[in-house]
């Protein structure tokens, strides 16, 4: 139950947001097929190549804000010497994924006021969750629409390499993430082509681990020739 006596003037503490997510958000991701995985995140279940997951981003400054995005099972991330997959049902990372406009914008100069919540009272928390998701739950339902197929998914990156600003900051960078795409579209050439075309700095500036990379798109493009 929610601690209806926290003092309004104070900010709330992480169990009272917690509860207050639970509150708002948590049946509202559950009707788009979401479960809630921890504390600030919700996420498929069902283990498949595309997922679907949406997070609360804790800021500085007593705020938050969302993510929203798709777990691709088929994409490796380079972790130091070792290439990671998410594969399991409690292992979700966002690959591709959108922030609340005013958030994306304010990294450039724009006014981030309307794109974040506060932890500054219960009540205005509460007032400011609920306000923010009311406002991006129909974007939210519609990129989840749209990102359900591979085809889709390179419409979305290229998009996002194309606009760039924000995207460009993204990690994984939409950049990394086109060229697997093209090879789950048995595209071959084309998902080499873009490959060869990333810079070192998407690999920790390590021509080995690039080249470590570039064996599992390899290995992709066969198993999706075959």
């Amino acid at each position: 139950m929610l601690n209806l006596f926290s003092n309004n003037k104070s900010i709330i503490d992480a169990k009272v947001l917690q509860e207050l997510l639970d509150e708002i958000l948590t049946p509202k991701l559950q009707q788009i097929g979401l479960t809630k995985s921890t504390n600030y995140s919700w996420h498929e279940q069902t283990l498949k190549e595309i997922r679907h997951g949406f997070t609360y981003n804790l800021l500085k400054g007593s705020s938050g804000t969302f993510t929203w995005g798709v777990n691709l099972d088929f994409l490796p991330i380079l972790h130091g010497d070792k290439i990671e997959y998410h594969r399991t049902a409690k292992k979700y990372t966002h690959h591709l994924f959108e922030w609340a406009n005013e958030y994306s914008n304010s990294f450039f100069g724009g006014q981030m006021k309307n794109g974040v919540t506060t932890h500054f009272g219960f009540k205005e928390a509460k007032k400011s969750i609920t306000i923010l998701f009311e406002r991006y739950e129909q974007s939210i339902i519609q990129w989840f629409d749209t990102a359900k197929t591979i085809e889709n998914l390179v419409d979305i990156t290229e998009r996002q390499i194309k606009t760039g600003n924000h995207y460009n900051i993204h990690s994984p960078s939409p950049k990394y993430i086109l060229p697997f795409l093209y090879a789950k579209k048995h595209q071959v050439d084309k998902a080499i082509e873009l490959f060869n075309k990333l810079e070192l700095f998407h690999f920790d500036n390590n021509e080995s681990a690039k080249e470590k990379v570039k064996a599992k798109l390899l290995l992709l493009t066969e198993k999706n020739c075959m």
